[in-house]
């Protein structure tokens, strides 16, 4: 998995908020423009409509005239090429409109009120256009209501707030640049002392596991050059815990050693025969057990080393566990052991064919051991819910408590009161072998509850 960079990362945490902000603060800012560029000429627009309705007046007969004074068409002459629409009409008291002048089809509002103007916007002989009306009544008898709209369309205001509103986003972007330049170079400042370290660290031999020294690293560094010294200390710990490794195995070949020496004297001293064949076959089943401890011991040895010190090949598990199991037959029998194998092939994944065949014969062998006597093991290769493949080897024994099952993988460690003669090997090799090939070992009770169940899962899988 491609890992992220902390400049990909810085990336993405204040580029997109700030994209995000920007383009809030955009459509807030459009807004704000629209609202102050529509106050402005909607005021353009009354004072147009108020010119042409001082201007109405009464004739002799009654009949309403009016003179458009050029002022009140000149208000709105923005050099902008705008068209601009007038109409002018009356009603005698509550009688039908009558047209006085100007575009007769000019759209009127929705609701004009005696002294109040009104503004509204419509579509007008294929244009968007914004008009403001204004009715006002002229003292006579019935009372005459003179309604003046006037329109202009709305090009020129487009035009006005996309460059207004164009200007305060280019300075916003110009902002947003700059605070994100001005954060990248701190960014790459800050990694200098990493690198630093980094090249330090990466300098050492293998056996220098010495403290990196803290130097002039800043404070916001100093959490990396920890951990680089806490691993350091691990490392050693892990260094310091093969030694012991190599003592406790010495302690424990030396003792099998001194029992078959003394195993070998008595049976040399026996002068019955019977008693003589009593004591090798005694020496035989100790010697047996010794060379299995040995073997365990130098696979356990084996396994503990870097993963990268062999390489790995696509392998065949179920070809694999089922040949092992084959393989593993007659020493089951001899023992008085039902084994199965259940599984469909072939389920590959990326390995190391001896030290697999080695895991499922530790798995095997354990069961044998540690199950109940006269009893079976299942050996099962499937295809696990997340894509891997699920070695399984269940038996019917008494299993290990949970909270026993951590311990249960170190090197040694048997639990109090089980039965057999292992040493406490065979899990501690399966478990490394398992490390080593990057899968998951699962210690679960078996089927009902009864027994136990140890699944290794593979992860690194090869695609169809």
């Amino acid at each position: 998995m491609k890992r992220r960079t902390l400049r990909s990362q810085l990336a993405r945490w204040l580029v997109v908020p700030l994209a995000l902000l920007l383009a809030a603060n955009a459509a807030s800012s459009y807004l704000s423009v629209r609202r102050a560029i529509d106050a402005a000429y909607d005021r353009s627009l009354y004072a147009s409509t108020l010119a042409i309705s001082e201007r109405v007046s009464l004739s002799p007969d009654g009949t309403p005239t009016v003179e458009v004074p050029p002022v009140a068409l000149e208000v709105l002459d923005t050099g902008a090429q705008e068209r601009i629409f007038y109409r002018v009409a009356h009603r005698v008291g509550a009688g039908a409109e009558v047209f006085v002048t100007g575009y007769p089809d000019l759209p009127l509002p929705p609701d004009a009120r005696p002294g109040a103007p009104v503004f509204y916007g419509a579509s007008y002989r294929g244009h968007e256009v914004r008009a403001s009306a204004l009715a006002t009544v002229l003292a006579s008898d019935p009372p005459v209501t003179v309604l003046v709209a006037v329109a202009e369309t709305l090009s020129e205001r487009a035009a006005l707030i996309r460059e207004l509103v164009a200007r305060d986003l280019l300075a916003q972007v110009v902002n947003v640049v700059l605070a994100g330049g001005l954060s990248w170079l701190g960014v790459m400042l800050l990694l200098r002392p990493i690198r630093a370290v980094s090249r330090e660290v990466a300098g050492r031999s293998p056996s220098d596991l010495t403290e990196v020294s803290a130097g002039e690293v800043p404070e916001e560094v100093a959490p990396l050059v920890g951990a680089v010294n806490d691993l350091m200390s691990r490392v050693r710990k892990a260094i310091a815990g093969q030694q012991r490794f190599i003592a406790d195995a010495s302690h424990a070949l030396r003792t099998p050693l001194a029992i078959l020496r003394t195993q070998a004297e008595i049976a040399l001293r026996q002068e019955d025969q019977e008693d003589m064949r009593h004591e090798i076959a005694r020496l035989r089943d100790t010697s047996e057990a010794t060379g299995h401890l040995a073997s365990q011991l130098l696979a356990l040895a084996r396994v503990e080393r870097p993963p990268t010190d062999e390489p790995t090949e696509i392998v065949d598990l179920h070809a694999v566990a089922r040949e092992t199991c084959s393989a593993l037959a007659p020493v089951v029998v001899a023992r008085d052991v039902d084994l199965g194998f259940a599984g469909d092939g072939p389920l590959p994944a990326k390995g190391r064919d001896h030290q697999i065949r080695e895991l499922i014969g530790n798995l095997v062998d354990n069961a044998m051991r540690y199950g109940a006597p006269g009893g079976s093991i299942v050996v099962s290769v499937a295809r696990s819910g997340d894509g891997g493949v699920c070695l399984a080897v269940d038996d019917d024994g008494p299993g290990i408590p949970a909270q026993e099952r951590s311990r249960a993988l170190r090197p040694f460690h048997r639990l109090p009161g089980t039965p057999g003669e292992g040493a406490g090997l065979g899990l501690a090799i399966v478990n490394e072998i398992a490390r080593g090939h990057g899968a998951e070992l699962r210690l679960l009770d078996g089927e009902r509850g009864k027994g136990l169940r140890v699944e290794v899962v593979f992860r690194d899988v090869p695609a169809p």
